[in-house]
């Protein structure tokens, strides 16, 4: 770890291999590095497997999103905390630690979590990421809820993040970002990080996905203030 404590963490979640690396250009074009929460290692394939270790190779963080992609909370209250650990994180944190995958931080599918399953999963990972509703997204308050100062950067494990997806399939969403660049602009004046998170990165898909106009958009908005784009595993 190289101990950042002033950064945008941008984070992408699911299983959108190739999309990604099709991404990675523009990435290193601004010399960021994000997080991609995978979900359903056991079914990437070959080319997945070499694309997810060329990304790695790049300085972008893999993290674990659960084998199935289930709701921590919901699959706890019908069969247990101890069937979850054992049917949806286990097996994925498995798998991609023999991928070659330290996987060190998990993203709760669809930001469902409260305090007891952090508190279970915080004895496996050294961070969660959580979420809030995205509707918040042109909420300029946004940047009081992301936003996690550079004194707490370290000791803070659970951390928040806004959806920046444009869309799924014909469905677009809001384009106003304010709120998520008031959060942006927080961190790049105040230091500390804040956190976003998108899907697919493409022009239209089936799934969640960001546009690669507004993930530039978003790049190009912390490059001018010099604020680094950085992944969960440079966090102290």
């Amino acid at each position: 770890m190289t101990g950042i404590t002033r950064a945008l963490l941008l984070t992408f979640d699911d299983r959108h291999i190739r999309e990604w690396a099709a991404a990675a250009p523009l990435l290193r074009r601004y010399g960021s590095r994000v997080t991609f929460f995978v979900c359903e290692p056991d079914r990437l394939d070959r080319e997945d497997r070499r694309l997810l270790h060329r990304l790695a190779d790049d300085g972008h963080t893999i993290g674990c999103h659960g084998l199935r992609h289930e709701r921590a909370p919901d699959f706890i209250a019908a069969h247990g905390p101890a069937a979850y650990l054992r049917q949806e994180v286990l097996p994925a944190l498995e798998e991609l630690r023999r991928l070659g995958f330290a996987a060190r931080t998990f993203a709760y599918p669809c930001s469902a979590r409260d305090d007891s399953t952090d508190r279970l999963l915080l004895g496996l990972f050294e961070r969660l990421r959580g979420g809030v509703p995205a509707d918040r997204r042109a909420d300029p308050s946004l940047a009081d809820d992301l936003h996690v100062p550079a004194a707490e950067v370290a000791g803070r494990r659970v951390l928040p993040g806004c959806s920046v997806d444009s869309g799924r399939g014909p469905l677009v969403y809001g384009g106003d970002l304010s709120g998520v660049e008031a959060a942006v602009r927080r961190s790049a004046g105040d230091g500390g990080v804040s956190t976003l998170y998108a899907h697919c990165v493409a022009d239209a898909h089936e799934a969640n996905h960001v546009t690669p106009a507004r993930l530039e958009r978003l790049l190009a908005l912390a490059d001018e203030l010099s604020l680094p784009c950085a992944g969960f595993d440079e966090l102290p």
